[in-house]
């Protein structure tokens, strides 16, 4: 690949060279929105939420957040000024503000996933005006830099993906102006943000996907599952929801038109032998953890396929993990399916000594792994956006003020799709 493609493929546009260049390296400090303009009429401070008090017992409140107004930053070189214009609620959040969590009394989370407008830079990648994909912060501005890795916990992208994004991020680049033109900021951060990559990639990996192949959607309710229920409907699979509720149920059959199943019911086995009377194909698990997908499992075929991406199960139980537990699944030894997957996901014994024994294609990974495909992702489903075959689920709380209340609001309302927090309506382009 050209350094002329690599800036395309990171940049969506031709960044000149020679004198141009020259030029836009001495001028960078005074154009677009990060000029002097924007330096004159800049407030002074800006609104950044911390961590008050840690979450005990997972009781999360708007109490657990102290508000604190900053000056405004000044960047450095290898740096610049951000904008946050909307990001995505964590679902882990609340066990990040527990004792020993990530994020510490009087710290932000800046793991969040994250849209906003670079304002000034002296950076190698984000320049003035563009609008990029971040890890931001509960705050309405914040300094960053391409040379920022990811969120602690996490590998460092493969050099494909630096590459393709210009950063040390695999979630931070800049968007393709093509990209802004199309879809708006709640879309762009659900969609084409993790919960459509994790949807897509997890189809592609774990396919091909037929018109008779049955289909388990865990998480229907919630982002991920919403995506993957929708693509495979646009395969032509046969597609069973599930929600927990007989509200969430048939919220998802109002939804999307499928079936859906109560989780929660009492012959909730019952209902899933017969909804799938010559078994599972291709099961969705965005919740492991015991009984729910141990059941799922238990109608799999022989050689069907188990995308297992998340534990909501254990992030929304009730109860925090006893010191000193051992994990859900223990190191097993090899199989003829190979080693344990790398990652659990909270998946059980039980479910895995199952899937052993059946022959289960496990696929286990986030999206991140795949993104030096990321502009192949979002090309397919910007597509299935325009036929109208696929569109955001998200809940959207505006304002910095109400960050707080958002966070709460993830596990006292759970809310359907995406949770986002929007700071700014001003137009992307």
């Amino acid at each position: 690949m050209t350094d002329e493609q690599n800036a395309v493929s990171r940049r969506g546009i031709f960044r000149g060279a020679g004198t141009a260049a020259v030029a836009t390296s001495l001028l960078a400090p005074f154009r677009g929105w990060g000029g002097v303009a924007w330096a004159a009429e800049s407030p002074k401070t800006y609104k950044r939420w911390v961590v008050a008090t840690p979450v005990v017992d997972k009781k999360i409140s708007e109490a657990n957040f102290k508000l604190t107004e900053p000056a405004m930053p000044q960047i450095k070189e290898g740096q610049c000024l951000i904008q946050n214009i909307l990001f995505n609620v964590h679902s882990a959040t609340r066990d990040r503000m527990s004792p020993g969590g990530l994020t510490k009394p009087g710290e932000t989370d800046n793991t969040n996933y994250t849209l906003a407008r670079v304002l000034q830079s002296r950076d190698r990648t984000y320049k003035e005006g563009d609008v990029i994909a971040c890890l931001g912060g509960w705050q309405d501005h914040q300094v960053i830099s391409a040379e920022d890795g990811p969120q602690p916990g996490y590998d460092l992208p493969s050099e494909l993906v630096k590459q393709l994004n210009g950063t040390n991020n695999p979630w931070g680049y800049v968007f393709r102006p093509v990209m802004l033109k199309m879809h708006s900021a709640d879309v762009l951060m659900d969609i084409f943000g993790t919960s459509g990559t994790t949807a897509y990639f997890g189809i592609r990996e774990s396919g091909p996907m037929l018109p008779s192949d049955w289909c388990a959607v865990a998480g229907t309710t919630g982002s991920v599952g919403a995506m993957v229920a929708q693509m495979l409907q646009y395969k032509g699979c046969h597609v069973i929801g599930f929600g927990g509720g007989a509200d969430r149920a048939k919220w998802v059959t109002d939804q999307f038109g499928i079936p859906a199943i109560d989780y929660r019911a009492r012959d909730f086995e019952d209902q899933v032998k017969k909804a799938f009377p010559k078994g599972i194909d291709f099961f969705s698990d965005g919740v492991s953890g015991p009984g729910f997908s141990e059941i799922i499992t238990k109608y799999m075929k022989p050689d069907s396929r188990y995308f297992n991406y998340g534990s909501a199960g254990a992030i929304y139980s009730s109860e925090l993990p006893k010191p000193g537990a051992k994990p859900a699944v223990a190191a097993a030894a090899p199989t003829p399916q190979g080693s344990r997957p790398k990652r659990s996901f909270g998946m059980t014994e039980l479910t895995y000594n199952m899937c052993v024994e059946k022959n289960i294609k496990i696929d286990q990974w986030q999206a991140q792994e795949h993104y030096q495909d990321r502009l192949e992702a979002e090309d397919y489903m910007s597509k299935l956006v325009f036929i109208k075959r696929l569109r955001a689920i998200n809940t959207v709380v505006d304002g910095v003020e109400n960050i707080p209340k958002a966070v709460v609001m993830q596990y006292t309302d759970n809310p359907y799709g995406k949770l986002q927090v929007r700071m700014s309506k001003a137009p992307l382009i």
